[in-house]
């Protein structure tokens, strides 16, 4: 979408015309990064952006006030021009940035030729790292405290807002009085401790009670036995008693390595032995390596992957113990390999496995890193379906070649674009779609893809073929005996239209049909299940029907005429194993119930309904949620009447695709011609609706001769590719299809 403030000419609008799509292209430098706004950059970051798509060269003004910045040029420099014309779309600034500074930055793409038009960037900002940092105690404890006034209320934050605190004396702690007064606060380990910034006792009255602390002690310790006080404490200021109070005591604390520190206050500025603090706030210095890049207990690490991570303070260098043994890195007994940088490669990694490191800051003292793990991508891609676009030689049809021109009965693609699936997608953007019918000959539906190069698979550790396929449930299985299932979404029966999936015969006059309702998913308590005689196989067509609900117990419904409201007499409290029936005697129906199959209710009254003599006799589901659908299992199904025809299954007032069961395989051949079919081990494949990984160990492909490290082909079809034989029809999504190895 694009606005402009002020009208447009006849050749304004002409130009953009001719300028189609590429109008809508960036007209200056975007895709800053840092991004616009970022804190806690690196010092040693690297800015990169995104050019324009005409060939330019860059200008990169960067400097710390944002009118330089705005309005520098090459004229002008004002001292933030530091690079001219460079190529690059990459700018490492000299020296390292300074701590907690905010930096304002600007590109410039100058159009090569013929004129060197200047496009002015964005100014964009972002802030540097802190030298320290806050770090919040895990636990807070006092040698007294007053109700609700305990040590916590010091390092929670109440009465805090933003940086300034109110005078709520629930929002702070509060001693008794006993003596010695002191609050002692745990870290989760040891830190390097820069500074304590102190927010005094705040109460209204304050300035009359004084119970803010005065002259304090405040002693350290690594272990919680062994102390030592720090010196040069100064004397904690006192509170405004008013709201709105900034904290107005920050203590050095020298660099102290603790992971507990205790305040002991000698002294309050009224005089009282009740004393009090608002709030306190610790920084640290980071001298240890943090921030891990890849980020602790990641996953799907690329078997690429280099190593980074923020370097300790006062690191001169690093040691990096890498590896797969989790007790030698935490332990520091595996090799270990000491780098300049904070950054480091490891080399080729395997699919699906777990790594850990350690890095140690190194200098005149060491201080060991904490243990950090990843683990690696499972799969490489052979075809995620991505890349497919809906332009001519791009289309997913081209690559993968379909039943037009092997003559078997697949079509790969959607009719229209988008021709890749965008909707069902296992991961990304795209699927693709495999639309099967095996009801003709050849009886078997492929679609194969021919590689530029043969694909090696090996490598890495890669001991695994993978992909994910998902399709729809069967709509109707008639298993014999008198046994059936039927699956369906649908909002609903009801109303004066339906949305179900119906399986009837025809019916001439009077009939009846009882059939024993064995179960119904639960999409809805009014999801539904039973018989039906219908005038026509319309939406607002009359019907009456019995039916079985997962919540709502047994129900007998009706609709007197074409698109009328429907109503219905249900009995709550019933549940399927149920039996049904429903007979239509003239224009007289009557619905009946049974918990045996032997005793039965009628179910409401005798209804009549003016239908023609020939309607429609059978099974009717819906799952009462047009985003689910419901299976029903049916048996002892039986009907009376003049009855004629086959089964048939038809998805009425709504879509409702359903595939007919039938097995997925999967063939490869090589460079030299060898090749092996694999079958999927769930024969009825195609009718899965949830997405699922079919897993193919590379030891099957080279145990039939396969050459797995030069792969040419690859087919995937539906159907017995060995033995063809008649079947079924239906639409099948597969996506993802790697090598690798799977996590264990």
């Amino acid at each position: 979408v694009a606005f402009w403030d002020t009208p447009l000419s006849a050749a304004d609008i002409a130009a953009l015309g001719k300028a189609g799509d590429k109008f809508f292209t960036p007209k200056r430098a975007s895709a800053p990064a840092p991004a616009d706004g970022a804190t806690d950059v690196p010092r040693d970051a690297t800015l990169s952006w995104k050019a324009v798509e005409y060939p330019c060269t860059h200008d990169v003004y960067l400097g710390t006030t944002a009118a330089d910045v705005d309005s520098a040029t090459r004229a002008n420099t004002k001292g933030v021009l530091l690079s001219r014309g460079q190529a690059d779309t990459t700018f490492d600034p000299p020296g390292l940035l300074a701590y907690g500074r905010t930096y304002y930055w600007r590109i410039d793409e100058v159009n090569q030729s013929p004129d060197g038009t200047v496009a002015k960037g964005n100014v964009w900002s972002f802030t540097v790292e802190p030298y320290a940092y806050a770090v919040k105690p895990v636990s807070a404890i006092a040698s007294s405290f007053q109700t609700d006034m305990g040590p916590a209320k010091t390092i929670d934050g109440s009465g805090l807002t933003g940086d300034l605190h109110g005078t709520a004396q629930t929002t702070m702690w509060m001693s008794t009085g006993a003596l010695p007064n002191w609050i002692q606060y745990t870290f989760d380990k040891v830190y390097k401790f820069h500074e304590l910034q102190v927010w005094n006792s705040n109460q209204i009255m304050e300035t009359y009670v004084g119970f803010g602390a005065k002259d304090v002690t405040i002693e350290f310790s690594t272990d919680g036995t062994t102390w030592t006080a720090l010196a040069a404490v100064p004397q904690f200021a006192r509170a405004t008693a008013l709201a709105g109070y900034a904290a107005n005591t920050t203590v050095s604390l020298g660099g102290i390595q603790a992971r507990y520190i205790k305040l002991t206050i000698d002294s309050t500025w009224g005089g009282s032995n009740v004393c009090g603090l608002s709030e306190v706030r610790f920084s640290y210095v980071p001298v240890q390596a943090w921030s891990p890049q890849p980020a602790n207990a990641a996953t799907g690490v690329a078997i690429d992957t280099a190593l980074n991570w923020r370097p300790g303070r006062e690191a001169g260098s690093h040691q990096v113990f890498f590896g797969a043994d989790q007790a030698a890195i935490a332990g520091g007994t595996a090799p270990a390999q000491t780098v300049a940088d904070h950054s480091f490669t490891p080399g080729a990694l395997n699919f699906g496995a777990t790594y850990y490191w350690r890095v140690d800051e190194v200098n005149t003292v060491s201080y060991p890193g904490d243990l950090w793990r990843f683990t690696t991508q499972q799969y490489a891609a052979v075809d995620n379906f991505e890349t497919y676009t809906n332009d001519e030689g791009g289309r997913i049809y081209e690559a993968w070649v379909d039943g037009w021109t092997n003559g078997s009965g697949s079509v790969v693609g959607h009719l229209v674009a988008p021709f890749a699936e965008t909707s069902i997608v296992h991961s990304g953007r795209q699927s693709m779609p495999l639309e099967y019918n095996n009801v003709k000959s050849p009886y078997y539906s492929e679609a194969e893809r021919t590689f530029s190069s043969p694909q090696d698979w090996t490598g890495n550790g890669a001991d695994t073929l993978s992909l994910f396929y998902r399709g729809y449930t069967t709509g109707f299985l008639d298993k014999g005996n008198n046994t059936f299932t039927v699956s369906a979404g649908g909002a609903d029966i009801w109303g004066t239209a339906d949305q179900f999936r119906f399986v009837f015969k025809a019916l001439n006059g009077d009939g009846s049909m009882v059939v024993r309702v064995d179960s119904i998913g639960n999409t809805h308590a009014w999801a539904k299940a039973g018989p039906m005689i219908r005038e026509t196989l319309e939406a607002n067509a009359r019907n009456a029907c019995v039916v079985v609900t997962p919540g709502n117990g047994v129900s007998f419904q009706w609709r007197p005429t074409t698109a009328a409201a429907s109503s219905n007499a249900p009995t709550a409290g019933l549940r399927a194993p149920y039996w049904v029936r429903l007979t239509r005697t003239g224009n007289v129906f009557k619905a009946e119930r049974s918990a045996d199959g032997k005793t039965w209710t009628q179910q409401g009254s005798d209804t009549t309904i003016g239908m023609a003599t020939a309607v429609y006799i059978g099974l009717a589901v819906t799952s009462h949620n047009a985003a689910a659908t419901t299976t029903a299992e049916f048996s002892n199904l039986a009907i009376t009447g003049a009855v004629t025809g086959s089964w048939q299954a038809l998805a009425i007032g709504a879509a409702m695709p359903s595939n007919d069961p039938a097995p997925l395989y999967l063939r490869v051949e090589d460079r030299t011609g060898k090749t092996k079919t694999v079958v999927n081990p769930n024969a009825s494949a195609t009718t899965v609706t949830a997405w699922t990984e079919w897993r193919i160990p590379l030891s099957e492909l080279s145990a039939a001769g396969v050459n797995t490290s030069a792969i040419k082909k690859l087919a995937l079809g539906i159907g017995d590719r060995t033995s063809p034989k008649p079947g079924g029809a239906g639409l099948l999504y597969l996506d993802d299809i790697g090598f690798g190895h799977p996590v264990k």
